[in-house]
């Protein structure tokens, strides 16, 4: 039977042995109790518009937000993705903006979008990459990732060194660029008289 002295001793050496198997997570450990990076809100599936005399304007939907509101570091984290739809006064959508993941800076007018990449225009052109940025001081969107872009009628163009344009994203740019058209069967048919569809 452990006496008093034996006990403490036993109880001594577990501690240090827990200890020493949780060596690997004490950083995790004190990310997680530290308040400084805890969010000072947290919605989860949030669906939200923002309206301008009853019209709506912007419509966000996302699985997952974080709110920090931090004097030096203000800003919304967005870890499971957004759905973002703006729209003109005649609540016709102008574009959209799909992404895996997405941070908002609100002093800066500053965001980030990474994973899946997707933006829509009034024109109905798609954008895909795997990171965009939004500068809204500086009034522009850009990417240093390669950036592929498709029209309504099928032409497709790839920046592989990058991507600028206005907020809009109706006027851009491209760093190093490729294109090439799709065809369709009746295209093809009117421009060769050859019934079967090219990549030209």
């Amino acid at each position: 039977m452990l006496n008093s002295q034996n006990l403490y001793k036993v109880f001594f050496i577990l501690l240090i042995l827990i200890i020493f198997s949780c060596e690997n997570d004490l950083d995790e450990i004190r990310a997680l109790t530290n308040k400084e990076e805890l969010p000072d809100i947290t919605v989860i599936n949030l669906h939200s518009e923002y309206s301008i005399n009853a019209k709506t304007q912007v419509k966000l939907i996302t699985p997952l937000a974080y709110k920090y509101t931090g004097k030096d570091n203000e800003h919304t984290l967005f870890p499971e993705g957004i759905d973002l739809k703006f729209y003109d006064k005649n609540k016709m959508l102008r574009s959209s903006l799909t992404a895996d993941y997405s941070v908002y800076y609100e002093n800066k007018g500053f965001a980030k979008a990474k994973g899946n990449v997707i933006l829509t225009n009034i024109n109905e052109s798609v954008l895909t990459t795997e990171e965009l940025f939004i500068d809204e001081k500086e009034e522009k969107i850009y990417s240093v990732k390669p950036v592929n872009i498709t029209d309504k009628d099928g032409f497709e163009i790839t920046g592989k060194g990058g991507f600028e344009s206005n907020l809009d994203f109706t006027v851009y740019k491209f760093t190093d660029v490729t294109g090439k058209k799709i065809i369709n069967e009746e295209e093809d048919e009117l421009l060769t008289g050859d019934k079967t569809g090219k990549q030209r």
